[in-house]
């Protein structure tokens, strides 16, 4: 009704945004009821009921007034009434506005049915205000509106629903007042609903109203009326444990039962009297159907009893034949009434046709591809085939078809719907296969419908589209969902074509649909996988004996790589051992014996995959009966040492070294990949060897010929980049041949020298491989293939066939050059008048040509290295010479020189190589030094260097323009770089250096000054910048040199009069913060102001100048901001940055307290100027009045500059910087209320950027320095601003958000480039002004949050408790503003993290420039209430996007682009509830990996058999991150980021009850999968060496800094039990603070994983490491865990009158008495001093009645329970004693592990055989079928 169209495309699935989300879910103090205030799908709310009614004469009359304009037909008349009408009542009393309550409750049903949508929405805040204002009065007429006020909360139009409900929930605030409203109201909400049910277009309002407004007016009221009814039966009928939204109520209301009796009543009447609404699902709105729909379900859910024999085929065939639905809007409502229907009323079915009824249109269904609706129904299939029952359909038919129907479906599939397609259909066709039983009676009968199934879908649909649609003609192909033409089948896989890349992930997702499938056969029963596996192996070997088999090829790697990331790296085995191996043992021979390079490239992948071993085993072993060779004849099955060796030198080598053919480079690959690591250097050497060993007839010995030299050419080529890629992986640390030893070998070396001695003819395959040996010698670090000194003797060679060449010139000064260079070099020369010279001269300078940057390598050979470059200097400058002396010469010479000249056009192209990569390595300061002989030829270099020319210098000119000539940076790069290599002094001394000769030339030299203020002008250039280099060195300079303060005073001056000149254009300040932000210099634009701000900041923060300095600074400014009478704006426009700097080294000389009698004539001066400037800026009109060209914003910024705020304890410390007098604070409140008093309620009256800017400014200043005199009104309009300021920036993240999540589903992952440019698009923020405003508002939220905990009590309670509550809301909104914001962030980078680490990176880049604002958002967010937590989390998590909160959080603390503070408060708010329960594990936690014989009775299982699934962010951290951090750098993020994750995990663990299961499943988790491998990271970073521990012995000895950190971490966290103190102060990451945090993660380790870390320690082998740690842990860590063991023994309370415990602290002991009859039993557990590292001793000091075995047996068992719990010692004592109950009891150990009590799970033996009758525990069951690979009974062998 109403609705203005657009945004057709967002999603139905999810709202908008979280804001809306977040409006979804209830607010105010009370308990929550789920979203949108009550009951989740079925809302809630409330109305009015009077008998009594006041007369209408009684009503005021200015209210009456526009009650009746409510009766207007004009919308805008309506609009305008109930606007002044809500004003109108704020004015007036409650007892008027009660008078108006019957008239107003005529008028609000009428509006309700209003066709404009915003009188409806706009009568709800009126209502809202009603309500607000008439409190209790409002029980009165609540009859008369509950109906259709309820009715209203279902409003189609979002926005009118949403008022419609935070109008009821103002009049019942809680859930409970909500829910007994609508109990004494049920009969008058029943009697309204069916009024409207009854209704049709045309009796719902007047005639005059058009046909079209009538029928969409009559769709809204029906559908809300509906969709109000289904929502009512939900709230009055479901039991109180389900009923949504009210679970927290714990007492049923009083009239809950009378209520329930009439909602029966009403409802099974309706349902009667509307033909159980089914003429509804006749309509044609689809809003209709869809509330029908919802409706039937409620009827379903809570009436059951309505349906019955005589409408049951009726309505069965409605339901269940509903498939005919086309609109997807419907079809959410649609399957939850099936599914509900069909469980409930299973036998529904028989009573009608199912194939006609059900089926047909089901097929007819899925065939359109659930018409269009593909999200919603895909997933509902699988629950569809569960409920369907088995007898009402026939199993092959029913599912061959079913399958059918569903593949012809993705014709019409869009591509954002592939991912719900495949998933379908894979969870489909596995359900089909575990449940065939069902359809079958005997296992005969079962296997071939499982074996029909996998031939038909598998094999027949999913396979041939995959694999041999590729070669059939007219098979159709899926092209991003759509079907193209099948004359396309034929373009190859390989050719980058438009079409190729739209198929491609289609292909992806359907072969992920395969592994899938294949995966879940596998595991259902491995002997089914014959039937895929034959026809995969002929698809296989046919396309192998094809020629043009590119493409299929192409299908059946990608096929292998799908494998290897869905199954291989989890660690599966069959692919390889089912699929992969017999396939490539067959066709091994044919590959081998074709020369197709795509065949060559399948085995390399394979081979990459699962490893070169194990392929080789499948080969050659495992398939040996396949396979052509015949190296074992012994018939063993296992890969011998020596065996996959004699393989590869036997077979491969000499196949992958054949001829030079097409498929050469693909063998080479090959070769490459089958490098194991066990044998690489031992394989390196065989190639090379075998490579350069060949004999050749036609070259010299020791010479490779052109065709072998060009393979070893392409092999070194290749090998160059396997080493690159094997130092990118992250595991390369753990691998060989990522350094130089493995592939240097002296045969390689001496065939390069070999080549390099070579006379000519010279192939272009001999240049090759020379460039290949000596270009990969320098790539890629340090790792070369030859030696040091073969690539002297190799340059040598270049360089004597270069020599010869200039030898041979004309010019007799070249000849006496080569004389000299051969001489200096020591390299004998003799010359060659043949004209062989041109050919060796061109083969020398290919070679250096192709290997360049090896020249960087010959350091230590200087002068081999400028032989070679002035030999190419010389041949050029001979051949430009020859070029211009061309008409002197005779015909003899200019004959030769022309010959020569050919071959110098060559060097020039090499000139200009070794001018941009080899002269940029030359040292600046060798070069000086080299040049200059003395310091005064030196500083005349560095004057003609720096004398003024075009472009230098830039700023310090008169004509100054921010047009920079170009150069100009590189040119002051190299000033930087000089000044960092010979020294500020050096440089400065060339600058002011005075020639005459210059003065002469009338040349100016720039002054030191100039020089200065230039290079801070430039502010950065390429490698650096002011601040990073200059200004350091400017400061050590001036602080060694005290005479250079006229120096500073002439750069100050400098840059001051270029700030006033140019300063005050484009100027923006914000809050003064000390220390200053990065990011405030960084943002001033205009390049004086910019270097002038970092000056002063810089030498004020050094030191360098004081508190006189800054005064005098403060008067030389004032003095500049008048001109006469006139203001100076340039300097009134710069003026509050330079005053946020002065005022820090200023507000320490006034102290606090002092009035202005006491305070000098300086600081008088100050304190009397700010208030000067605070009296004009009270004189100015007020902010919200303010219009752009008005002169009123540059005084508020110098005002509000004046109160800046410190921020060195860290932005949580923020307090106000200078201590102000009564008098300043009573002007900075006036001002402030003036803002106030003006905008009313809210700042957004006059919404230009500058003037929200300056408010939020002004708001800081005042809540900072002025908060003591604030009322209710002063803070309730602070934070409605900062709310709404908050909600701005919130609303901007939101769509950054969305825009990444939006931008990557709609991207294909072949195209990364573009998606990058979308991101960077995406997270550009082109407009600050929200985001500065936003910053402001977090400043003063923060402030806040500080100044009203300082509060006392009496001061609070000047407030009464509803401002209080008022207050308390609004901050919890902004808090969850802040959250969402945060949240936002993390998402996208997250989202963006699954494309790849580069796209996060993008996400993470942008938050740096506004670093200050998410470390502001990040303090908000730590600081945010726990409800306010929640509710952000679930407003996220109902926002519906890929990623959620949690992962989120954790991209934000695992960021590529960290920010500490962002760091911090996503660990705070994932290890504190109420995120912690859920930051560590999946939502389905803990999934059965057991599957136990069918005749087993699982709820046998324990729980100690489900495995627990830590979240993908930590788990791969967890798991597998150790071994590649323990050889990286200490303070790499990776390393942080690993003891974070365990820091999580461990807080987690410590959170969980000491008795709670999932605490116990996770320990056993970390016990099973988590590599203890992080403690001996841990022990890098605790410095324990055999000297430290004898002052660890010593109470008094002085301890390294990191050692001593690290123990008293450890001692606090075993006493706290918590981390989170060291991860708060972690950033910035430092040796001393990461050394704490490992302690305290090692000892609180030893608290709650005792056994994991005593397993750790007994596995280490160096007896010196094992004694520090012990050592350590005796003297820190064990005192405090001995203390709480033993007290916990004591509390535990273990006594009774079988039992006795005693504990002696003295001896660190505890005595365990157990008596039972005439037997009893004395155990003595003694904790080593050095607990929980050495196992805790257990003794029998007294038996009596007791066998010795059973007396060692008993003994063994309590060592077991105290050795093996990873927990406390009272705990194992305590399933020790019960151990011995139930061994009394008679019940029976279990066989394997001979315990009654399983030491991990405390599980007992339950699992029985059925032959002998033993008990087993199901853990022990488990291990004992996982390792024996049997499912036999341990004891008699039988089937378990």
């Amino acid at each position: 009704m109403g609705r203005p169209k657009g945004e057709a495309a967002r999603s139905k699935s999810r709202p908008s945004s979280s804001s809306l989300a977040a409006s979804l879910l209830p607010s105010g103090s009370g308990a929550t009821a789920g979203f949108g205030g009550y009951v989740g799908s079925s809302r809630l709310d409330s109305s009015l009921s009077s008998d009594d009614s006041v007369p209408f004469a009684d009503v005021d009359s200015e209210l009456a007034v526009h009650l009746k304009r409510l009766a207007r037909k004009d919308p805008t008349t309506k609009l305008k009434a109930l606007a002044s009408l809500s004003v109108l009542l704020k004015q007036k009393s409650a007892k008027d506005i009660v008078l108006i309550v019957p008239q107003w409750a005529f008028e609000y049903k009428r509006l309700l049915l209003d066709y404009n949508r915003e009188v409806r929405r706009a009568t709800h805040e009126t209502m809202t205000n009603i309500v607000t204002l008439i409190g209790r009065d409002l029980a009165l007429h609540l009859k008369t509106l509950i109906g259709p006020w309820w009715f209203s909360q279902f409003d189609p139009v979002s926005e009118v629903s949403q008022a419609a409900k935070r109008s009821f929930q103002a009049a019942f605030p809680s859930q409970e007042k909500r829910l007994d409203a609508l109990i004494l109201c049920t009969k008058e909400i029943f009697m309204y609903l069916e009024d409207n049910l009854k209704l049709t277009p045309q009796n719902l309002s007047d005639k005059a109203t058009a046909l079209d407004e009538l029928e969409e007016m009559y769709q809204q009221v029906i559908s809300s009326s509906l969709l109000a009814l289904a929502a009512l039966l939900d709230v009055l009928i479901c039991l109180q444990q389900e009923r949504p939204g009210f679970e927290s109520i714990i007492t049923e209301p009083k009239h809950a039962s009378k209520a329930r009796v009439a909602a029966v009543s009403f409802a099974e009447k309706l349902f009667t009297d509307h033909k159980y609404f089914l003429d509804f699902l006749k309509s044609r709105s689809p809003a209709i159907r869809s509330a029908t729909y919802s409706v039937l379900k409620s009827v379903i859910k809570n009436i059951p009893q309505a349906f019955n024999e005589g409408n049951m085929k009726t309505l069965a065939g409605t339901i269940l034949g509903a498939f005919n639905e086309k609109e997807p809007t419907c079809h959410p409502s649609m399957w939850d009434v099936i599914l509900l229907f069909s469980k409930r009323f299973p036998d529904s079915w028989t009573c009608l046709n199912v194939p006609k009824t059900i089926l047909s249109p089901f097929w007819h269904f899925l065939r359109n591809g659930c018409f269009g609706s593909q999200q919603v129904s895909y997933p509902a299939l699988v629950l569809f085939l569960d409920i369907v029952p088995p007898k009402a359909i026939g199993g092959d038919k029913f599912f061959l078809d079913f399958f059918k129907n569903l593949w012809a479906g993705r014709k019409i599939m869009q591509s954002v719907d592939r991912l719900a397609f495949f998933q379908a259909f894979t969870e489909c066709f596995i359900w089909s296969l575990k449940n065939a039983s069902r359809y079958n009676d005997g296992v005969d009968t079962t296997n071939q419908f499982r074996v029909t199934l996998i031939e038909s879908v598998l094999a027949g649909l999913l396979w041939e589209e995959f694999f041999i649609s590729s070669n059939s003609k007219g098979q159709e192909r899926i092209s991003s969902g759509k079907a193209t033409n099948p004359s396309e089948d034929s373009v190859p896989l390989n050719k980058k074509t438009v079409d190729m890349q739209k198929t491609m992930p289609y292909l992806q997702e359907l072969g992920r649909c395969i592994v899938g499938i294949l995966l879940g056969i596998y595991t259902l029963d491995c002997n089914l996988l014959s039937t895929f596996i034959v026809e995969f192996e002929k698809n296989c070997i046919g396309i192998l004996n094809q020629e043009a088999n590119t493409e299929s090829i192409e299908r059946i790697i990608l096929l292998m790589l799908l494998v290897e990331q869905h199954a291989v790296l989890k660690g599966e085995t069959w692919p390889l051992v089912y699929l992969v191996g017999p396939m490539l043992a067959k066709s091994f021979s044919l590959i081998k014996s074709s020369d197709s390079p795509d065949s060559v490239r399948l085995l390399s992948v394979a081979v990459s995959i699962f490893g070169p071993q194990k392929i080789v085993k499948e080969i050659f072993i495992q398939n040996r009966e396949h396979s052509s060779s015949q190296l074992l004849s012994d018939g063993k099955k296992e890969l011998e040492d020596g065996h996959f060796m004699q393989i590869f030198k036997d077979i491969f080598v000499p196949w992958c070294l054949e001829e030079n053919n097409c498929s050469t480079s693909a063998r080479l690959d090959l070769l490459l990949g089958l490098l194991d690591d066990e044998y690489f250097s031992e394989q390196w050497c065989f190639i090379v060897n075998y490579a350069t060993s060949q004999k050749y007839s036609e070259c010299p010995p020791g010479l490779l010929d052109a065709d072998h030299a060009a393979i070893l050419a392409m092999l070194l080529e290749k090998a160059a980049a396997d080493i690159t890629k094997r130092k990118v992986k992250e595991d390369s640390t753990n691998r060989k041949g990522t350094n130089a030893d493995p592939w240097h070998h002296e045969r390689l070396e001496s065939a390069a020298i070999a080549v390099s001695h070579s006379l000519p003819p010279f192939s272009t395959a001999h240049v090759q491989f020379l460039c290949s040996v000596l270009r990969c010698s320098t790539e890629g670090s340090s790792t070369y293939f030859v030696s040091s000194n073969a690539l002297k003797l190799i340059y040598k060679e270049i360089f004597r066939k270069l020599l010869r060449f200039i030898q041979g010139s004309s010019f007799s000064w070249v000849q006496c050059v080569a004389s000299v260079l051969s001489s200096d070099a020591k390299i004998r020369v003799e010359f060659d008048s043949s004209t062989n010279i041109f050919e060796m001269a061109k083969f020398a300078l290919e070679v250096l040509d192709g290997s360049l940057l090896c020249l960087k390598t010959l350091d230590g050979e200087s002068s081999l290295v400028s032989g070679i470059l002035s030999t190419i200097f010389v041949i050029d400058w001979e051949c430009n010479l020859g070029k211009a002396l061309d008409g002197s010469f005779d015909d003899e010479t200019k004959s030769n020189i022309n010959t020569r000249f050919t071959f110098g056009v060559s060097v020039r192209t090499l000139c200009h190589r070794i001018n941009r990569q080899f002269l940029k390595n030359i040292s600046l300061d060798s070069f000086i030094e080299y040049l200059c002989l003395d310091r005064n030829q030196e500083q005349n270099l560095l004057h003609q260097l720096l004398t003024r020319g075009e472009t230098w210098p830039v700023f310090a000119v008169p004509n100054f323009s921010l047009t920079k000539a170009s150069g100009h940076q590189r040119f002051v790069a190299l000033v930087d770089k000089l000044i960092t290599k010979i020294g500020v002094d050096r440089v400065f001394a060339g600058c002011a250096m005075c020639d005459t000769s210059a003065i002469e030339t009338i040349q100016e030299v720039t002054s030191c000054a100039s020089l200065a203020a230039e290079i801070l002008c430039t502010w950065r250039w390429p490698g650096s910048s002011a601040v990073v280099s200059f200004l350091p060195l400017l400061c050590s300079y001036v602080r060694s040199n005290s005479s250079q303060e006229c120096l500073l005073d002439e750069i100050l001056s400098i840059l001051l009069d270029g700030a006033l000149v140019h300063g005050g254009h484009g100027t923006e300040s914000s809050i003064g913060l000390w220390p200053v932000p990065n990011d405030v210099v960084e943002g001033i634009e205009e390049p004086f102001l910019r270097a002038l701000v970092s000056f002063l900041f810089t030498l004020f923060k050094e030191n360098i100048w004081g508190t006189e300095k800054a005064l005098n600074l403060f008067e030389l400014l004032l003095n500049k901001l008048y001109i006469g009478e006139e203001v100076n704006t340039n300097c009134l426009k710069i003026l509050p940055l330079l005053i946020s700097i002065l005022l820090e080294p200023l507000c320490g000389h006034v102290k606090p307290g002092r009035d202005a009698s006491s305070c000098s004539l300086e600081e008088n001066f100050l304190l009397n100027t700010t208030k000067d400037w605070l009296e004009r800026a009270l004189r100015l009109p007020p902010l919200v009045t303010w219009q752009t060209g008005e002169d009123m914003e540059d005084w508020l910024k110098l005002v509000i500059a004046c109160y800046p705020f410190s921020a060195i304890g860290g932005l949580q410390a923020l307090k106000p910087g200078r201590s102000i007098g009564p008098d300043e604070k009573k002007l900075i409140y006036e001002l402030f209320q003036k803002q106030r008093h003006v905008a009313g309620g809210s700042a957004l009256i006059n919404q230009l950027p500058m003037v929200q800017i300056l408010l939020s400014k002004l708001m800081v200043v005042s809540v900072g320095y002025c908060w003591e005199e604030f009322s209710y009104e002063d803070w309730d309009f602070l934070l409605s601003n900062v709310r709404c300021w908050i909600q701005s920036a919130a609303v901007m993240m939101e769509d950054e958000a969305e825009n990444v999540n939006d931008a990557l589903v709609d991207s294909s992952s072949s195209n990364l480039g573009g998606l990058y440019e979308k991101f960077e698009k995406i997270v550009l923020i082109s407009d600050p002004f929200p985001i500065k405003i936003a910053e402001n508002a977090l400043f003063s939220f923060l402030l806040y949050l500080q100044h009203f905990k300082l509060q006392k009590a009496e001061e609070k309670d000047d407030f009464d408790s509803l401002k209080l509550e008022n207050l308390d809301s609004v901050k919890d909104r902004v808090s969850e503003g802040i959250l969402r914001i945060l949240f936002c962030t993390g998402i996208s980078e997250a989202i963006a993290n699954t494309c790849c680490k580069e796209a996060a990176s993008v996400i993470a880049s942008s938050r740096i420039e506004y670093t200050l604002f998410w470390e502001l958002v990040a303090c908000g967010a730590v600081n945010s209430s726990a409800q306010a937590r929640d509710r952000a989390v679930k407003s996220v998590e109902f926002w519906g996007l890929s990623k959620g909160s949690i992962s989120s959080l954790y991209s934000l603390l695992f960021s590529s682009k960290p920010i500490p503070l962002l760091q911090f408060a996503a660990y705070f708010i994932l290890s504190t509830e109420p995120v912690l329960s859920m930051a560590i594990l999946e939502d389905n936690a803990c999934k059965s990996d057991i599957n136990v014989a069918s005749n087993q009775d699982s709820s046998h299982l324990d729980m100690s058999l489900e495995e627990v699934h830590l979240k993908e962010e930590i788990s791969c951290l967890i798991q597998r991150e150790p071994y590649e951090v323990l050889e990286t750098d200490l303070l790499a993020q990776r390393r942080v980021n690993l003891f974070l994750a365990w820091s999580l995990l461990i807080s987690h663990i410590c959170a969980l009850p000491s008795s709670s299961s999932l605490r116990k499943r996770l320990i056993q988790y970390i016990q099973d999968s988590a590599t203890p491998i992080v403690l001996d990271c841990l022990f890098q970073h605790i410095p324990l060496e055999l000297s430290t521990v004898q002052s660890l012995k010593q109470k008094d000895a002085e301890l390294p800094a990191d050692l001593s950190e690290a123990a008293s971490a450890a001692t606090r966290a075993i006493t706290n039990g918590s981390l989170l103190f060291l991860v708060e102060s972690l950033w910035p990451v430092e040796s001393v603070k990461i050394s704490s945090l490992a302690g305290a993660i090692y000892g609180l380790m030893l608290s709650v994983l005792p056994a994991y870390v005593r397993s750790w320690f007994s596995d280490l082998r160096d007896r010196n490491t094992s004694s520090v740690i012990e050592s350590f842990t005796r003297t820190c860590c064990s005192p405090p865990l001995i203390t709480n063991e033993l007290s916990q023994i004591k509390k535990a309370n273990l006594d009774d009158e079988n039992f006795s415990v005693s504990v002696s602290k003295s001896a660190n002991e505890v005595v365990a008495t157990y008596t039972k009859d005439e037997t009893g039993m004395d155990l003595v557990i003694r904790l080593p001093a050095s607990y929980p590292l050495r196992p805790v001793d257990v003794d029998c000091t007294r038996s009596l009645g007791i066998t010795e075995f059973k007396q060692r047996k008993w003994l063994m068992s309590m060592m077991l329970f105290v050795r093996n719990q990873n927990g406390a010692l009272a705990e194992a004592i305590g399933i020790w004693k019960r151990h011995f109950d139930k061994e009394f009891e008679g019940i029976e150990e279990c066989p394997i592990c001979y315990s009654v009590i399983h030491t991990t799970n405390d599980s007992l033996p339950r699992l029985a055989c059925k032959t002998c009758k033993h008990k087993f525990h199901s853990a022990c069951l488990y291990k004992w079928f996982s390792t024996s690979h049997k499912s036999s009974c341990p004891l008699c062998q039988s089937p378990f």
